[in-house]
């Protein structure tokens, strides 16, 4: 999620779009940029259980507050960023649909099954 958000702040920058310039257009491409990054995670981890979502948001909330520690932020806007990052995660989860979601392998090949159930 980072790097998407890092690469498209560069990209943002470079084609002149801030916070500043554009109220309603800067949070809503840093939000699809994050929610794409989220996907991409669940991607490449080939999951979708709650208990990852919940450890990525976290994780990510976390690693965030290091913009507190250098003075770029409030304490009290790194707290309201939960918002927006529990946003991102969920929009990023609605992304990958439901094709990331493991499906339960039988205990017995599909061959014995039916010859079970024939019998």
């Amino acid at each position: 999620m980072y790097g998407t958000t890092f690469l498209s702040g560069l990209a943002f920058a470079f084609t002149g779009i801030t916070p500043q310039t554009d109220h309603v257009a800067y949070p809503l491409l840093a939000l699809l940029t994050g929610a794409v990054g989220v996907a991409l995670a669940l991607r490449v981890a080939d999951s979708t259980r709650l208990s990852y979502l919940v450890s990525l948001g976290i994780g990510v909330w976390l690693l965030s507050s290091t913009s507190v520690w250098l003075g770029a932020q409030s304490v009290t806007g790194w707290v309201t960023s939960s918002a927006f990052i529990a946003m991102a995660v969920i929009l990023g989860r609605l992304l990958v649909g439901i094709s990331a979601d493991t499906v339960p392998k039988p205990t017995l090949p599909y061959s014995l099954i039916i010859q079970q159930k024939s019998r």
